[in-house]
């Protein structure tokens, strides 16, 4: 049996701020390096990303470290740069670790998820080899942060943010259909042909679910975890808000299967209040199109308090339902967006 070789891809683009913690964290790996190779697709940034990836790849080969390749990636984009890796994969490569740029692992993530993989692997038996790929845990970013990029931390792994798939915190090792920073199993990737490019934003779960379709299993699991960079400001809580929504839609349309109720509750509520206003009813003496908004402003009230109170952080009695309110409110324009719009590219960075 050939040993087990990890590419790592790291998509870029416009990564100043934080390639240097992310390929750092990937030099200081306990897996060895030379079973390691780290595939940096840049997508034509010019902010300084490829001169400090082309001094951390020199900085590694004389330490002995992992080979980090710098692949150019004309199209920007997220599932273009991991197809343009898939190419150019060595034949001894036997497992991809999806990554971006601004995020950072503990030195022990890859021999922790490998054997992970392998444990897993002899406890299914024979539907071992149908493992497609096990997911990890992301984890608030480490490094300080002001007020608005704690509400924003708190927020995502809200449950009414969808705080149970990507930014949702779990323990063990279980089944999953959104496995985030996936170690995939190359021979699942190649099964699928790789990355759909159409998509822009949820291209994982795009290639997740033809994994599914084909028979191959997605799981995640505590063995390890990851530090992401987030938003920071309002502004960017808005694009990301409504460019998730937009390309929700996209994802729908293809596969309608994957839809939730949960997704579509604002613009539920809102029809319904303005049906109850339309309708002129009184409950209790009361216009009945006011419970649905008292209901939507309690609820958020005490997330607000659940989270300060879980946190010991004041500011989030009044931040997160805020947050929540705004997230709500660009992700469902974004839902109606992508029924008439092509997608376009981001314009949203963690930077901002």
């Amino acid at each position: 049996m050939a040993e087990p070789y990890v590419v790592t891809v790291v998509p870029t683009f416009q990564e100043a701020d934080h390639i240097e913690r992310c390929l750092l964290s990937l030099m200081a790996q306990t897996w060895p390096a030379e079973q390691h190779l780290i595939h940096v697709v840049d997508g034509g940034s010019g902010d300084g990303t490829r001169e400090i990836i082309a001094e951390l790849a020199k900085k590694s080969a004389v330490e002995g470290g992992p080979e980090i390749l710098l692949l150019d990636n004309p199209n920007r984009f997220v599932a273009d740069a991991r197809n343009l890796s898939l190419e150019q994969l060595p034949d001894e490569a036997t497992h991809v670790l999806e990554m971006i740029g601004h995020v950072w692992v503990p030195p022990k993530h890859i021999e922790s998820r490998m054997n992970e993989f392998d444990e897993l692997e002899d406890e299914l038996g024979d539907d071992g080899k149908k493992i497609a790929g096990i997911g990890t845990l992301v984890k608030e970013s480490d490094q300080p942060l002001k007020m608005i990029g704690r509400w924003v931390e708190a927020t995502l792994q809200n449950p009414l943010a969808s705080g149970r798939g990507q930014f949702a915190q779990f323990t063990g090792c279980q089944r999953t259909t959104i496995p985030p920073f996936t170690l995939y199993r190359r021979a699942a990737l190649d099964a699928v042909g790789g990355w759909n490019p159409e998509f822009i934003t949820t291209q994982d779960s795009e290639l997740n679910m033809r994994l599914d379709g084909q028979g191959w299993s997605l799981w995640r699991s505590d063995a390890s975890y990851c530090h992401m960079a987030k938003r920071t400001s309002v502004v960017g809580w808005l694009r990301f808000g409504h460019r998730y929504g937009f390309w929700r839609t996209k994802h729908i349309r293809q596969t309608p299967q994957r839809a939730s109720i949960l997704e579509f509750l604002p613009w539920i509520g809102l029809l319904t209040t303005l049906a109850l206003c339309w309708s002129g009813c009184m409950v209790g003496g009361y216009p009945a199109w006011q419970i649905p908004i008292a209901a939507y402003t309690v609820v958020l009230l005490l997330h607000g308090l659940l989270e300060s109170f879980t946190r010991s952080q004041p500011s989030l009695i009044v931040g997160v339902p805020i947050m929540l309110l705004l997230l709500h409110t660009t992700f469902s324009i974004g839902l109606l967006d992508g029924l008439f719009r092509k997608g376009r590219a981001s314009r949203d960075r963690v930077t901002s």
